[in-house]
């Protein structure tokens, strides 16, 4: 069959009958395949065997009703057109079964209407899906900003809990010492903490709303940590190895983006060992450009070319409705172009598929801000303004701690009667969303006041931009919750004079 032709169902117990329809749409110029069926059975067999673009069906027949076959046909396809060709049928009939579903009747002795009636039919079928194409698309979009709202209200919680917990367990395992008993348990949290803040950013990267975050890694050690996580993921019937070549040169892009690339990867070749099999991840590098690669290969049953040549299109799957979004491969394809570098899918029937991303090697030389030593005995006065208790008292500790003189406020209103009451302060650190008014707004009215007041913001929700209708302003850079206290220190240091 060629890919023009067009596959044809004729449902008729008389087989001249099935040549005569065939005849008259080749003699109209249409290049057609024609199946003939005439009980339920072989209706199903026909539609299910090969590619059906219409059906056309007389409405006597002894082995099956023209209604019976019009529900498989719907049941089927709901967009595949079905045109009623019969002699004997009433006109009540025929307008019955055109409102359950049929497209068109046509008498047997009017042939010449039907290869017309059939390229209406078609086009009028493309048209129908795509825009079901589109809605569907639509309706996805819809979906995921509201997952993406949904996320962004959770990161917010979420983090200012994880902000306590890794604030306290930070104080404790300072406290207990390498010598104690405890100490490795607060370690426990500390790392439980930053794994739970990963798995916030992981969400709020799905929807969208987890801006990039740079980082020097070792993909050596990336991979590592990732086959852990996998090893406990794909399950038992799924063998996981790594073969990873020594000293590659580190490279720049956000963790936890490349962390999903990877996790993408893993979890399509899953879905392609249904069976189990073997999934290994490789690194290397390119002897051309020096791009430092890691690719993920699988034993499954691969795509055909067709199908491997729209991977990366956006809500394309094949896993079907309500098993995929068709958008890992095509958020992956955005995070490794966005980050410099090339990806690409190797994949034939029967032999498995290997995704495969390459890096550009990072810049060697540091940022300056990496050398910026933070002075072992802080001095100055530090207003905090957090709503969250929690996470304002254990800010408030860590700072103490350090030697900074600390004020709290509970919510902006309170933090604006303290200053106009006389508190001095050298900076000000300040959560972006709180009731009543927004910390970029509290740091605007402060700034009326004292223009070059130092302003250093902190948030669980990393969306971008702060409510209230205003930016960040370019000289208050940003803390992300939850954090180390190694690095709240050295943040508020850094906005200092």
């Amino acid at each position: 069959m060629t890919v023009d032709q067009i596959g044809v169902l004729v449902v008729d117990d008389n087989d001249d009958d099935a040549v005569l329809i065939g005849h008259s749409l080749t003699r109209a110029g249409l290049p057609v395949r024609v199946t003939r069926a005439e009980t339920a059975d072989e209706v199903t067999a026909a539609l299910t065997g090969r590619r059906v673009d219409v059906v056309i069906c007389d409405y006597n027949l002894p082995g099956v009703r023209a209604e019976e076959v019009l529900v498989q046909v719907r049941e089927h396809d709901a967009d595949l057109p079905f045109v009623l060709v019969s002699g004997q049928v009433g006109e009540e009939t025929a307008a019955d079964l055109m409102r359950a579903g049929a497209r068109d009747f046509v008498l047997k002795d009017r042939l010449t209407r039907l290869a017309p009636a059939v390229q209406r039919e078609l086009h009028e079928a493309a048209e129908r899906r795509r825009h079901r194409r589109l809605e569907e698309q639509l309706r996805q979009s819809e979906r995921l900003d509201s997952l993406g709202q949904l996320a962004g209200g959770i990161a917010h919680d979420f983090n200012n809990i994880l902000a306590v917990i890794s604030g306290y367990a930070t104080m404790l395992t300072e406290e207990l010492g390498p010598g104690h008993a405890l100490h490795a348990d607060a370690l426990a949290i500390e790392q439980a903490a930053a794994r739970g803040s990963g798995l916030t950013r992981q969400l709020l990267i799905f929807s969208g709303l987890e801006p990039s975050r740079p980082e020097l890694l070792d993909l050596n050690v990336v991979a590592t940590d990732m086959q852990r996580v996998l090893s406990r993921t794909l399950g038992e019937d799924v063998e996981l190895s790594t073969m990873l070549s020594l000293n590659l040169p580190r490279i720049t892009i956000d963790r936890s983006k490349l962390e999903q690339v990877i996790m993408n990867a893993a979890m399509n070749a899953r879905a392609a060992l249904p069976s189990g099999g073997r999934v290994t991840i490789t690194t290397e590098v390119v002897r051309e450009n020096g791009h430092v690669c890691l690719a993920v290969t699988d034993t499954g049953h691969g795509m055909p070319p067709e199908v491997a040549a729209r991977a990366f299109e956006p809500f394309f799957t094949t896993k079907g409705r309500g098993r995929g979004t068709g958008l890992g491969l095509a958020t992956a394809y955005g995070v490794i172009v966005d980050a410099g570098g090339t990806i690409s899918l190797d994949s034939h029937p029967g032999q498995g598929t290997t995704l495969r991303i390459c890096l550009p090697p990072a810049e060697v030389a540091a940022p300056v801000s990496t050398l910026v030593r933070r002075p072992a005995a802080a001095s100055g006065s530090i207003l905090v303004v957090e709503d969250e208790d929690g996470v304002r008292d254990i800010v408030a500790r860590i700072l103490r701690r350090a030697g900074y003189e600390v004020h709290a406020a509970a919510d902006p209103a309170e933090a604006l009667r303290l200053v106009h009451d006389g508190l001095r302060m050298d900076a000000l650190l300040t959560d972006i969303i709180m009731p009543g008014m927004s910390g970029t707004q509290l740091a605007a009215e402060l700034r009326k006041i004292r223009p070059a007041l130092p302003v250093l913001f902190m948030s669980g929700y990393t969306s971008g931009p702060a409510p209230g209708g205003q930016e960040l302003p370019a000289d208050a850079p940003l803390l992300h919750k939850p954090f180390q206290s190694e690095n709240l220190l050295n943040a508020v240091h850094a906005v200092l004079p």
